[in-house]
């Protein structure tokens, strides 16, 4: 996914979360949880230097 979709995930997630938390139903809250946590990892594996190219952040900082 790209990072605006990342970032849309973990937004709707931590939306769930709350709102579950509120209205006290404890899927919705662990749905949401768990859809933020995907957002994060995806957005995390994307910031990742790839292993073929170790150098890809150095480039993206010059």
């Amino acid at each position: 996914m790209g990072k605006t979709k990342d970032l849309q995930q973990q937004i709707a997630g931590k939306a769930r979360q709350a709102i579950g938390e509120i209205i006290g139903d404890q899927d919705l809250h662990d749905d949401g949880k768990a859809q933020a946590q995907r957002g994060r990892q995806e957005q995390d594996e994307q910031d990742k230097p790839s292993e073929l190219n170790p150098l890809k952040k150095l480039k993206q900082l010059t």
